[in-house]
């Protein structure tokens, strides 16, 4: 894994409501939270992190971690630059053209985006890339046309400023295919995971989680393809987000031996022993 320099500019609403999630410290506590790291930005990459610093905090008993609640990766690029987060997720690639010197951007894995339908949409266990299109497009509306029940498919979508709507285009629906006037858009990926498991007939792409197996969801292979660590690693599932982290140039003491931690072959292991891609 390699260190790249990153400059990105958001909104400043972003920085406003994670600044509205810290609370201001006096001369007097700031030494009670030096060993305090905080973690803000991307929640898709909150669960990578868990499993990191869990296992770091195993070892490093004078460090806290504290995850701040959990936005976008715009959220925890300008929550680092303004001092408010310590380290921030990101779920998508920080190209060398966004880099600057005041931040450092650290590639972490790939993770499978697949798409998932309610555990009702019996019959279905493979979706072709053709038929993404056409449900997503509206061509086809029911199941049946599928080889599944008689039911009206329900959309389930987001909006397109997020990572997995991108990922999804940039892999299946093309950026000009327009998207069903029926499809309900969510904007925030967990409120679309929980609506999609207590909804009938539902699809939708979400993120490949641990808790995905106990949801009332059953995640298709796509092409005959599905997504193991093995497919994509290879290549032959194409679809996944790219999750990292991001931290000032100068990190703190803290800050700097856990990314130590997280770049040597124990912190890999953690990764790869939860069936995570290592980004190369």
């Amino acid at each position: 894994m390699k260190l790249f320099a990153l400059r990105y500019a958001v909104p400043s609403a972003i920085l406003l409501a994670l600044a509205s999630c810290s609370t201001p410290q006096s001369a007097e506590t700031a030494s009670d939270t030096e060993s305090t790291i905080k973690i803000g930005g991307s929640s898709e990459g909150y669960e990578v992190l868990e499993l990191l610093t869990e296992a770091y905090e195993e070892t490093a008993t004078d460090v806290e971690f504290e995850y701040l609640p959990p936005s976008q990766t715009d959220g925890g690029i300008e929550g680092v630059k303004a001092a408010v987060a310590d380290i921030g997720a990101v779920s998508r690639t920080i190209e060398p053209a966004e880099t600057g010197e005041e931040l450092v951007y650290q590639p972490l894995v790939k993770a499978p985006l697949v798409i998932a339908v309610h555990e009702s949409v019996s019959g279905i266990t493979d979706i072709s890339a053709e038929q993404i299109n056409a449900i997503y497009s509206g061509e086809i509306s029911n199941w049946q046309a599928l080889g599944g029940p008689d039911a009206a498919i329900v959309v389930f979508d987001l909006s397109e400023d997020e990572n997995e709507k991108r990922v999804l285009r940039e892999t299946y629906l093309g950026a000009d295919l327009v998207i069903t006037p029926d499809a309900v858009a969510f904007t925030e990926d967990d409120e679309l995971l929980e609506t999609a498991a207590i909804t009938e007939f539902s699809i939708a792409a979400v993120p490949l989680e641990d808790d995905l197996d106990e949801l009332a969801m059953t995640v298709l292979s796509i092409d005959g393809v599905a997504p193991t660590p093995e497919n994509l690693q290879s290549g032959s599932y194409p679809m996944a987000l790219a999750l990292g982290i991001v931290l000032p140039t100068t990190p703190s003491t803290q800050a700097e031996s856990f990314l130590e931690f997280v770049d040597s072959e124990e912190g890999k292991a953690v990764l790869t022993d939860a069936d995570y891609v290592l980004t190369e």
